[in-house]
């Protein structure tokens, strides 16, 4: 059996990233981030560019420079981050990697597409604020 959510690691830690960042209310160092969330910086910067692109961050570069939340935490969905970097999530019809049924009517079907759809209504109703928290906590 495969994943149910095919997350890439990217949009993991890009939702890490602008948690982190949420959770600190203003600019912080990319550097800083990428130690944090365990990514190495090249491979943060990358993100960050996505992201930007996005409109979820503002970059500032410089000595001082580093990156914040553009806008409110609490209107930036954890869907909306992970279409941002992965694209439209996967629509799973089967329990197996490759669909093994001949006759197109799995009876795992109906079950798939609704755990599907449970998970895109969560990921879209959990934002950026909500998963800040947990870095709030550890502050």
């Amino acid at each position: 059996m495969d994943r149910w959510l095919a997350i890439s690691d990217g949009a993991t830690a890009a939702l890490h990233a602008l948690a982190y960042a949420a959770s600190r209310g203003g600019l912080v160092s990319a550097k800083t981030v990428a130690k944090e969330i365990g990514v190495s910086p090249s491979y943060l910067a990358k993100l960050l560019q996505s992201l930007t692109k996005a409109g979820f961050i503002e970059a500032s570069r410089g000595a001082a420079g580093g990156f914040s939340v553009r806008g409110e935490a609490q209107s930036i969905s954890s869907l909306e981050v992970i279409i941002a970097i992965d694209g439209k999530l996967p629509e799973r019809a089967c329990l197996f990697r490759e669909a093994s049924c001949t006759t197109g009517t799995c009876v795992f079907k109906v079950l798939c597409a609704e755990v599907g759809a449970r998970a895109q209504s969560v990921l879209q109703s959990t934002s950026i604020k909500d998963l800040s928290k947990s870095y709030s906590a550890t502050r």
